[in-house]
């Protein structure tokens, strides 16, 4: 008779109690620089700023007291109501556009082609210049002899006064921004497009479905996920815009382009009102948080798939 023998798994030892706690110095080592970082450079901020919201503050003196005083007077603050309807127009005529013109893009640019991968990497550039060095450039474009105003002249349209002219200086830095930023709203699109499974569309043309109703029925819906990031970055980047405003027209003329972040700057360090300027910054935190709240809450609705 044959016995069969039976092997018993041999149990792993746990880590002694003294190894555990060094496994765990060190990891609390390695983390220790992102912590600090993240204390000095956020957080302290964020706490420093919530507390001065509370006060009135000239950089002169001490921190006042004064509760909710610096929130009552946004609701009484011309200046801020201004700056709050020139960032929605701001935002609003750049996001869509944007998003727009780089989805109508980004689909013939996802296919695949050494021409396609030229033109993906062409149109990065401006996307990666820097703001305040495309600011610049963009500046001398809008000059009153400049390409701008070259290309409205051979058309037969007259010099327009791109940065002095209050019905034109928003859209002047709506366009610059368009710019700057489709190339790498195309590239993240694209992106999304090639990882789109192919039979998918094999399916649907073999269902006799063109291209406009593929397009509206399948390509959409896949690529809601990746049109939604897109949004959120565009609207916060938007809302936090500062460096155009404050390069090419200075929040003029007549407070046309004053930004809800250029009227907090100039109210911090022009006005010396930095209690007051510290509230407008969490309001306009909270704004973006709950937008990115509803624009996720979309998010969970749909996916690629």
């Amino acid at each position: 008779m044959t016995t069969v023998g039976v092997r018993l798994a041999t149990p792993v030892a746990l880590p002694a109690k003294g190894q555990r706690r060094a496994e765990a110095t060190v990891g609390g080592l390695l983390a220790l620089p992102a912590a600090i970082f993240f204390c000095v450079f956020w957080l302290l901020p964020f706490l420093s700023a919530l507390y001065l919201s509370f006060t009135r503050y000239d950089l002169a003196g001490m921190p006042q007291w004064i509760g909710l005083g610096n929130y009552a007077r946004m609701l009484e603050d011309p200046g801020f109501w201004n700056s709050a309807q020139v960032t929605v127009i701001y935002t609003i005529g750049s996001v869509i556009p944007s998003i727009l013109l780089a989805l109508a893009i980004a689909v013939p640019l996802a296919r695949p082609g050494r021409l396609n991968s030229v033109l993906r990497g062409l149109i990065m550039i401006p996307a990666v210049m820097p703001l305040v060095a495309t600011s610049v450039v963009w500046r001398i474009i809008y000059a009153d002899g400049g390409p701008a105003n070259a290309v409205l002249g051979a058309v037969g349209l007259g010099p327009v006064s791109w940065l002095t002219d209050e019905r034109m200086a928003v859209w002047a830095l709506v366009l610059m921004v368009i710019w700057k930023h489709l190339g790498l709203f195309v590239i993240i699109l694209a992106a999304g497009l090639q990882g789109l499974s192919p039979s998918v569309f094999e399916a649907a043309a073999l269902d006799g479905a063109g291209p406009v109703r593929t397009f509206w029925s399948i390509t959409l819906p896949l690529l809601r996920r990746t049109l939604l990031f897109v949004l959120v970055i565009a609207v916060v980047g938007s809302m936090q815009a500062f460096i155009p405003a404050f390069l090419l027209t200075s929040g003029g003329p007549a407070g046309a382009t004053e930004v809800l972040p250029y009227y907090m700057w100039a109210t911090a360090f022009s006005f010396e009102r930095m209690g007051y300027a510290s509230a407008m910054a969490m309001v306009l935190l909270a704004v973006l948080i709950v937008l990115s709240l509803v624009q996720f809450r979309f998010l969970r609705g749909g996916g690629d798939e």
